[in-house]
């Protein structure tokens, strides 16, 4: 559905209408949007009728604000006060763009929500591309979020007497699984329901990405067919577009394909608006111009290949727009059903960091959203989030959204429990019995299934892929001769239908990573004792865990034992990395070739910047880097020890901390402090290494850096040589300040954290320091201001450690609310200026 927008604007400001129309270009190519203007007008034509026409007809209305524009009679009187009827109407959005500084705040338009960003006009923007972006992002979120009230759309649910029924409106809010939380007495869809993203299908480049929120399926019309897994959240998505849907005026039917045996399709839709509907009759519906399918579990239906292209030619002869779902899968062979050529295809996409925090916040403020202190609700987020991600962990678990929110619902339990977890065995022991379920296996026949999946993972490893028929033939036999023989048909017929195995490319594997992880894992820790292949085995591991298969193996089988082999290998290996090396202390002198680098950059600024925006940013930024290392082949040759020996530096750190923080409880002072010891003591050697290669090479990194940017005319030797030896020094401290954030990340843990104080003291190092107070910010979430004043007392005279330790503060009141006087504390105390930020706390208390 093509979105009209008319543009409004003063022909002083002719230069800025056609900006606007070539950043707009793109929307315009993908059909998403048609733009009329005044020039648009041939000579002859009633000029005064068309921009009549096209103003009544338009649902996106755009001023471009300038003075020019507020002095024009035409402008202001005529179009302004007929979009603003329109707009009351909700027939038509208007949209002002500042384009030059003038009193918008004074006139009509101070009502609405202006672009670029904080009403700043183009013009007074350094970069004005980077302006009109700023704007068009704006625009675009307003055009997906607006539904234009017609008379099209609202004459049959405008009358009193057509409304949903009860019977449907239950159904649009049970969330279809047992959801318990402590403060509501039952959990209903819209209380947690998150949008998940879409990836719409497209004949180019791997790496053109386009993601998109998955309400774009329900905001513009068309023909679509959602992908997702089970238990991916297709019908979820359905029932949110149902209520969307009928919020906006529009008649959205459901149909479950699993229910159609018969093409008769008629038939079908008078059921389904008798069953959904109240007033509204079954000529009503079809004679509508406001219906639209949502058509579930397309790969189930009930009707053979012939007949399922019939029924959805039929269908599309009565419905322009169908939101269809379908399992992945279905999606290789639907080319064999030629009525679903017109669909647009799109995956339905995990919840990543940034859909994860959205998730969680709503579970948190459940039943509280309007009390709960906005401190205490992200530090309860970001503790809960931190849980999520050490079990899903780069999508070992599925990170689908019913997953979310069984795990979510399992750490509650267990703290309520006090339960002591190894290592969060417990919840993928749970998910993994939930899938047992599903597959209607008998607990009694529990501890088969566990010793035959525990057995055909140890196949898979030594094979090192998954086993084909020939292999699994032979694993049952071998398996009936060591024990008790089992039906294979029934046992791998249960275990691929829900999920635990697959058969992919004729071979069997695990179906998600974590059930592979948790069952060799478990192999490993219950026959290391007795067996001198296992040892061997884990020795293998040992020395790969820069691969990531065999670091998440190592991880898992932590998870199965509390045994001390586990802890004295694992110490073995961190004291072995960059052991020629003596760990980085950070003193002033061992960074003094930075002190004329750190005198120039300027000094930091705490900005005006929002809690939440900010958390988003974060997030967003976490899901791009992460989507591109899935992407990533990770093919590296095995001869590169440097690369091996880095990689295996913080793998063996990230393991040593999920040690700490998941036994801190039954682990002795000692053993704790040594784990510690070993995980920083790693990471700063690799920081020595680090350093000083940096600094021996030096000259050729600088030369490099010059090579490129000779490539600019406009830089002379002298300002090329500048900003080479700039970008050096820029580069050698991000590494340093990455490092010592990534060490107190890996082996950081609120619950310890007092093993990591007892480590500063006795190192007493800048470096064990800065450990020390990331540690605490990260991990405690919580600002103490006489913990800063000891840490910045220890590191005075320090240019660089003093500069990582600001960043850190700084970006600790970007993500967490801190009190205005305690940021003036801050601010004496750092030399950190805090311009803007009173004003904006104002604000934000305004808001509340």
């Amino acid at each position: 559905m093509q979105r009209k927008i008319f543009i409004s604007y003063s022909h002083k400001d002719e230069n800025h209408k056609e900006d606007l129309e070539d950043h707009l270009a793109t929307l315009k190519r993908q059909g998403v949007i048609q733009i009329w203007h005044d020039r648009k007008i041939l000579a002859g034509d009633d000029w005064k009728g068309k921009i009549d026409h096209h103003l009544n007809d338009a649902e996106i209305i755009v001023f471009l604000i300038s003075p020019s524009f507020l002095a024009s009679e035409y402008c202001f009187d005529v179009e302004v006060r007929r979009a603003m009827e329109r707009h009351a109407e909700g027939a038509a959005k208007i949209i002002p763009i500042i384009v030059r500084p003038c009193l918008w705040q004074e006139s009509e338009f101070s009502e609405f929500q202006v672009v670029p960003r904080d009403g700043q006009a183009i013009t007074l923007w350094s970069d004005k591309d980077s302006a009109w972006l700023d704007a068009i992002s704006g625009l675009k979120k307003y055009i997906d979020e607006f539904f234009p009230i017609t008379s099209s759309t609202s004459s049959l649910l405008s009358k009193a007497e057509v409304i949903v029924s009860a019977e449907q409106e239950r159904w649009l809010s049970d969330t279809e699984i047992i959801l318990t939380h402590r403060k509501v007495d039952k959990v209903k869809l819209n209380d947690i329901y998150v949008l998940p993203d879409i990836e719409f299908e497209r004949e180019l480049k791997e790496k053109d990405i386009d993601i998109l929120e998955s309400s774009v399926l329900y905001k513009t019309a068309g023909r679509y067919l959602l992908l997702g897994d089970e238990q991916q959240g297709k019908t979820s998505f359905l029932k949110k577009s149902f209520i969307e849907l009928a919020s906006k005026s529009y008649l959205p039917l459901y149909v479950d394909a699993t229910k159609v045996t018969k093409i008769d399709i008629d038939k079908l839709i008078k059921r389904g608006v008798a069953e959904q509907y109240n007033g509204l009759s079954f000529d009503e519906f079809i004679s509508s111009q406001s219906k639209i399918l949502l058509l579930d579990n397309l790969d189930q239906i009930g009707l053979n290949e012939k007949y399922r292209n019939i029924f959805l030619n039929k269908l599309a002869d009565t419905f322009d727009w169908t939101i269809a779902t379908c399992r992945t899968a279905f999606g290789y062979i639907r080319t064999e059903t030629p009525a679903l050529a017109g669909y647009k295809a799109a995956d339905l996409l995990g919840f990543g960091n940034y859909k994860r925090e959205e998730i969680v916040l709503k579970w948190i403020s459940l039943g509280m959203e309007e009390s709960i202190d906005e401190a205490i609700l992200y530090s309860k987020c970001d503790e809960l989030k931190k849980q999520l991600d050490i079990v899903i962990k780069r999508n070992i678990v599925p990170p689908k959204p019913i997953y979310i929110l069984m795990l979510m619902q399992m750490f509650e339990a267990y703290a309520q429990q006090n339960l002591e977890l190894t290592s969060y065995g417990h919840c993928y022991q749970q998910l993994i019995y939930q899938c047992f379920e599903k597959a209607n296996i008998s607990g009694r026949d529990y501890e088969k299934y566990l010793n035959i999946l525990t057995e055909i993972s140890w196949a898979i490893f030594l094979q090192g892929n998954g086993l084909n028929q020939k292999q699994i033939d032979d694993f049952f036999d071998d398996y009936g001769r060591k024990y008790l023989s089992v039906n294979k048909t029934e046992v791998l017929g249960k275990l691929k239908a829900h999920s635990v195995l697959s058969d992919k490319s004729r071979k069997i594997h695990f179906k998600y990573p974590y059930i592979y992880y948790f069952f060799v894992g478990k192999k490993f820790a219950e026959g290391y004792p007795e067996s001198e292949e296992i040892k061997d085995k884990v020795q293998l591991l040992l020395d790969n865990l820069h691969r990531e298969d065999f670091a998440n193996i190592l991880i898992f089988i932590t998870h199965h034992t509390k045994d001390s082999w586990v802890l004295t290998k694992i110490k073995e290996v961190l004291s072995s990395l960059f052991d020629g090396q003596q760990c980085a202390t950070l003193t002033k002198e061992q960074l003094s070739f930075m002190d004329d680098f750190m005198r120039k950059i300027p000094e930091l600024v705490l900005e005006q910047r929002e809690i939440q925006k900010e958390r988003d940013d974060r997030n967003k930024s976490l899901d791009i880097m992460e989507r591109g290392s899935l992407e990533e082949k990770h093919e590296h040759d095995e001869s590169l020890d440097t690369y091996s020996n880095i990689n295996r530096s913080f793998k063996s750190m990230e393991i040593a901390g999920q040690i700490i923080r998941n036994r801190h409880a039954t682990m002795t002072r000692d053993t704790l402090y040594e784990l510690a010891s070993s995980g920083a003591s790693t990471g700063l050697r690799f920081l020595d290494y680090f350093i000083k290669i940096s600094d021996a090479s030096k000259s050729e990194i600088i030369n490099f850096i010059v090579n490129i940017l000779s490539e600019y005319p406009n830089l002379t030797n002298r300002e090329v040589q500048t900003h080479a030896e700039s970008a050096y020094l820029h580069l050698t401290y991000s590494v340093i300040n990455g490092v010592v954030g990534k060490i107190a990340s890996s082996i950081g843990s609120k619950e310890a954290y007092e093993i990591y104080e007892e480590l500063a003291k006795q190192e007493n190092t800048p470096a064990y320091t800065l450990i020390n107070q990331a540690v605490e910010l990260q991990f405690k979430r919580m600002l103490d201001i006489d913990s800063i004043q000891k840490t910045m007392d220890k590191l005075r005279g320090n240019p660089v450690c003093l500069r990582i330790l600001k960043e850190m503060v700084i970006q600790h009141i970007y993500m967490f609310p801190v009190a205005y006087k305690e940021k003036q504390q801050l601010s004496e105390m750092l030399g950190i200026s805090v311009r803007g930020q009173h004003l904006m706390d104002q604000n934000k208390l305004g808001k509340g």
